[in-house]
Formats: C-alpha cells, sequence, structure tokens
C-alpha cells in the first residue's frame, strides 16, 4: 500500500514535546520550545503482510518487525526534515494550555521515481491541556491532546503527504518523582490514541497505545542528562467493506539520549538522537533533533 507507506513517512516524528514529566507550569508562565528533526534511511520495519512475499523475504523482511528495503524490487530512500514549535501557557499552576506547530520538508524517492520532488509544507497543528491531580508524594497529571487536519493531505499513491487527514484524540496519564535533593527525577506515562475515519481509505485507521518514560539528572551545574524511550502500538486496521483485520498494524519503539544545557540568559539548548529499537510499517533508522525553549513571565 505505496498510499499509506508515503503518509505514514512523517509520522516516526510525532512527538516534540515537552517539557519533562507531569509537572505544571507556574501560573502566568509561557515555555516555548523550537525542535528541529532529520532523518534519512533507506530502510523501514517490515509487516506482516510483507512477511507473506518472497520477494519481500529475499529482501531481508524475514518475519514482521525485520529492516527491510521500503521495496524489493524498487527500493526507496526516505529523507525527512520537520520543525516543531511549541508553546505552552500556566493557566492556573495546575493546568496548562498549549499548541504544537510542525513544518516539513519530506522527500521519498525509488528506481521508478528517482527525481520525486521535496514536499514542504506545514502539518497537522495539534492543540494540547494538561491538568495536575496530584502533588505529592508523587505528580500526577492528565493529559488530553487533539491532532486536528490542518496540513495538506492528497489521495494520491505517490503523493508524500505532510498531512494524515483526519482528526486523532490523545489522553495520557502521567506521573513523576522528583529525587530532591539529589538533581533528578523519574516519569511515566501511558496513554491512548483514537484515530477518526478518514473517508478516503478503504480501511479504518486503528486505535494505538502509547507509553513514555524518561529520567533525567544534572550531572553538572546548567547540563543535565536525560533518557527517553517512547513506545506507539496500533491496533489492526480493518478493511471497511467486510471488518476484515489487515496484516499491517503499525508500532515504534525509541530510546533517545538527551542532553540539555541551561545558558545564563535562561535559554535551553538540547541535542538527541533518537534510536528505533523495534517497529512495524514505520521507516528504521536513527533520528536526529536539536530544539532551543525557554520560559517567560506574563504576569
Amino acid at each position: 500500500m505505496k498510499k499509506f507507506i508515503l503518509t505514514v513517512l512523517i509520522i516516526s516524528l510525532w512527538l516534540a514535546e515537552s517539557f519533562a514529566g507531569g509537572w505544571t507550569l507556574p501560573k502566568g508562565k509561557l515555555w516555548i520550545k523550537s525542535a528541529v528533526f532529520y532523518q534519512a534511511t533507506d530502510r523501514r520495519f517490515c509487516t506482516e503482510q510483507d512477511a507473506l512475499s518472497l520477494a519481500f523475504r529475499q529482501a531481508g523482511c524475514a518475519s514482521a518487525g525485520h529492516r527491510a528495503p521500503f521495496d524489493p524490487f524498487i527500493g526507496g530512500e526516505s529523507t525527512a526534515l520537520a520543525v516543531f514549535t511549541e508553546a505552552a501557557y500556566g493557566v492556573t499552576g495546575w493546568l496548562d494550555v498549549g499548541v504544537q506547530i510542525p513544518f516539513y520538508s519530506l522527500r521519498f524517492t525509488n528506481l521508478a521515481n528517482p527525481s520525486r520532488p521535496r514536499r514542504s509544507n506545514f502539518g497537522d497543528v495539534r492543540f494540547f491541556a494538561k491538568y495536575r491531580v496530584l502533588q505529592a508524594p508523587v505528580v500526577a497529571s492528565l493529559k488530553a491532546a487533539a491532532k486536528s487536519p490542518t496540513g495538506k493531505f492528497e489521495v494520491d499513491a505517490e503523493a508524500i503527504n505532510v498531512s494524515e487527514g483526519q482528526w486523532d484524540f490523545d489522553f495520557i496519564g502521567e506521573v513523576s518523582k522528583s529525587f530532591w535533593p539529589r538533581p533528578g527525577y523519574a516519569s511515566l506515562g501511558v496513554g491512548y490514541r483514537f484515530r477518526t475515519d478518514n473517508a478516503d481509505f478503504e480501511h479504518t485507521l486503528a486505535d494505538e497505545l502509547i507509553l513514555l518514560a524518561e529520567a533525567g539528572y544534572e550531572i553538572l551545574p546548567r547540563l543535565m542528562i536525560k533518557g527517553e524511550v517512547d513506545w506507539l502500538r496500533g491496533q489492526r486496521p480493518r478493511l471497511k467493506l467486510n471488518g476484515a483485520p489487515l496484516f499491517e498494524r503499525r508500532e515504534l519503539l525509541t530510546f533517545s539520549p538527551i542532553l540539555i544545557y541551561q545558558s545564563n540568559a535562561g535559554l535551553n539548548v538540547e541535542a538527541s538522537v533518537r534510536f528505533s529499537l523495534r517497529g512495524r510499517d514505520f521507516p528504521a533508522g536513527p533520528q536526529f533533533m536539536a530544539a532551543l525553549s525557554r520560559h517567560f513571565s506574563l504576569l
């Protein structure tokens, strides 16, 4: 399903957010972050459907989850550059609201179309709210997010889409613990993504489970290291005609070591590499990220 593959190329950049853990911003604080992601790869995690094909098996897809070329005959190479600009505002000290605006510059070429032009445009805007429900002995929060289909979406097997073309709704519960007086913390989040129907597809867009885990420690004054594990596991999509399940469930497990430096001016400089550990129907390969963030007081 080439159309499905080319649409999903951008989704491995699915989270650029956020400031650490379940904590919320103080009242009147504005937090702004701009993050740049880059990925270039000629491999993807194959699906169960791929593993049924002799050509895919010969190309390295012995079973679902193996890394293999995008296509066993014409190959393929994905190059993705994305900029996520995000802002969050502390409304009360226990309630944040925010928005995330992505911009993508994407290219996918193969032997059949080696000169396919790069597609650059704004993607789907995401709105979110975070509500802190507990302060001690751990910090606990509930987060809701909505992804609106504001990006350009085309029903074309050769199109490189910067949008999935439908609304998604995320609900995440997160628990965090500070190790003060030691300068470290840990956080765990579990969520669910409801994916609404896209009438242009012959199959449903299956809901997804989200798992987030992170820990950080200040190793030197103004210098912090973090580790993040992100896991996205989708259910099986189904044909709308008869409800039959498809063998193209998507999944992605990543690990990101992160280095953060806080300047004297209060500007946070961040660098990271996101490693793809396992997956299905996602591009396989590292993603490189650099970001700047800062807090502002509006009161």
